[in-house]
């Protein structure tokens, strides 16, 4: 059994089990009473009085991170024989995007458990350093702006160049909608980190708003392309004749 297990479908298992801890992280911050407009000071509040708060839901992210990388391998390799160049730059570009983001969220569990515990010392000096230290790193080193840019790759450009993947595989009504999904979202997530960068407030709701709704559906739309790519090619439908073709002789060898 274990001999005939094709990568597509441990890459499908492995897509399940990151949702799950994805998932888990959120209802555990969900638990303790974390939101997404919560402060700098709030977040330092509850790493001093619930340690493993963050740390632990940090590191289900980055497990979560880690375990989706591999679904832009199977997506290329489903798609080599028939777009190889686009195949290769979803690889790319799907992979490290999400590797990206685990080490965001590694830094992060680390970083926001060691400054709870700073914080929770009685000497205003070490708090007050713990606050300005916080608001950096959560800011700008390996926080907002660097998790943003690495959410802007995986959840946006990834799924872009998945679109791309089957408008070239002749799925053009299903590939462009998702090109266009993917594209916004991109754009939406690393628009955002750039207006953190600017310090634009203005229409921030509004520009951060196809973000958030591609990293809160990630967990489904990851599992559906590795169900898909675990299933064999069908006779895909010539859009431009509008008739049913066969598939491609090598995959029928294949």
């Amino acid at each position: 059994m274990l001999a005939s297990l094709k990568f597509s479908r441990i890459v499908f298992i492995a897509s399940v089990i990151a949702a799950i801890a994805y998932v888990a992280s959120y209802t555990l911050w969900l638990s303790g009473g974390v939101t997404l407009s919560i402060s700098t000071r709030a977040a330092l509040q509850l790493a001093a009085e619930r340690p493993g708060l963050w740390g632990i839901g940090f590191l289900l992210q980055a497990f979560a991170a880690l375990l989706w990388a591999l679904v832009p391998v199977a997506v290329g390799q489903h798609f080599r024989d028939r777009a190889p160049g686009l195949s290769q730059l979803a690889i790319l570009v799907g992979s490290f995007g999400f590797a990206w983001r685990a080490l965001a969220d590694f830094a992060r569990a680390g970083s926001m458990e060691y400054l709870g515990q700073l914080y929770a010392t009685n000497d205003p000096t070490a708090r007050a350093i713990a606050e300005q230290m916080a608001a950096w790193a959560q800011l700008w080193t390996f926080g907002g702006v660097w998790e943003l840019m690495g959410n802007g790759l995986a959840f946006g450009g990834f799924a872009f160049l998945v679109g791309l993947l089957l408008v070239a595989a002749r799925r053009r009504n299903l590939g462009w909608t998702i090109a266009l999904i993917g594209g916004i979202a991109a754009i939406s997530l690393i628009g955002t980190a750039i207006y953190y960068i600017a310090g634009i407030r203005t229409a921030l709701n509004v520009i951060s708003l196809p973000g958030l709704v591609a990293l809160a559906t990630a967990p489904l739309w990851l599992a559906w392309l590795a169900w898909m790519v675990d299933q064999p090619f069908n006779a895909s439908f010539d859009y431009a004749r509008g008739k049913q073709t066969a598939p491609p002789a090598r995959d029928a060898a294949s």
